[in-house]
């Protein structure tokens, strides 16, 4: 299967449309390689990119008022990646983005995904949808930072993201989950 089929599947598995022109669709994403280490977006940039992500692991992070980087997300292949209040709002990105793998994609740029919204009205159910999945995965995760333990979040972590666990270093899955590294370390032995 060709890369770009996969992102066809992808958008076939969001919306229900015709395969020719969930292929259209695809032809207007362009392709994006990451390496390890380098950023999607960075803080006080505008977000620009709605990229989706074919292969590998990415996450994104703030800083505290300590200076201290907290994971907030992590984005594992086939989903969207991108922050959503500096995409819509065209504002500058309290976030960075960062592949934490070698990463590779196809992205859309603001403007050229207006342009879709506009011309094809399966392309707005399409965002629509991502939309929503990541508003409901965004309201889990803070409810579950205030009525699960640690033990659970790190079991739901688990469960639904274990390539987390293969490639992210601890430290970020510490700061993801809400806990030190050495909490963090005391839960691993114990599962």
């Amino acid at each position: 299967m060709n890369t770009r089929d996969l992102l066809i599947k992808f958008i076939l598995s969001i919306v229900p449309i015709a395969r020719n022109e969930a292929q259209e669709i695809a032809n207007t994403f362009h392709p994006i390689k990451l390496k390890k280490g380098e950023f999607l977006l960075r803080e006080n940039q505008t977000n620009d990119d709605y990229f989706y992500l074919q292969k590998g692991l990415m996450r994104t992070f703030l800083f505290d008022l300590e200076g201290n980087e907290i994971t907030t997300d992590f984005f594992t292949e086939d989903n969207i990646v991108f922050e959503v209040t500096s995409f819509f709002n065209r504002v500058r990105s309290e976030a960075n983005i960062h592949a934490i793998t070698d990463c590779y994609g196809f992205s859309i740029s603001y403007e050229e995904l207006n342009t879709l919204f506009h011309d094809r009205p399966a392309f707005r159910d399409f965002g629509r949808a991502i939309l929503v999945k990541e508003f409901m995965a965004s309201k889990k995760r803070n409810y579950g930072m205030i009525n699960r333990t640690a033990e659970e979040r790190y079991q739901n972590l688990l469960t639904a993201k274990p390539q987390i666990l293969q490639y992210s270093p601890l430290k970020y899955i510490a700061s993801y989950l809400g806990v030190t590294d050495s909490t963090l370390s005391r839960l691993r032995k114990k599962i």
